[in-house]
């Protein structure tokens, strides 16, 4: 089976919008494969974000979105993704 990448084109813009001010990140991943996590927490890094990352077995509600954003404090955002959720 041939790994489809998880980010595509507007999501880079989606980023960029979403993080403006962030330091701090924490990733959670709602299915999808290890390879989707990496690739998130890999591409996040190289930004310059500091990632911590947790895989969520379910979450309630389940997302509606495949990327999604809560800001719990100053220069720290809670990402959520979720590959299974079409685009």
């Amino acid at each position: 089976m041939t790994h489809v990448p998880f980010l595509i084109e507007s999501d880079h813009a989606r980023l960029r919008h979403h993080l403006r001010g962030i330091r701090i990140i924490e990733l959670r991943q709602i299915g999808g494969t290890p390879e989707h996590g990496a690739e998130m927490m890999a591409h996040l890094e190289s930004l310059g974000f500091a990632v911590k990352f947790r895989k969520l077995e379910r979450m309630s509600p389940p997302p509606l979105l495949r990327m999604a954003f809560r800001y719990p404090g100053p220069g720290t955002a809670e990402m959520t993704i979720a590959p299974d959720v079409g685009a």
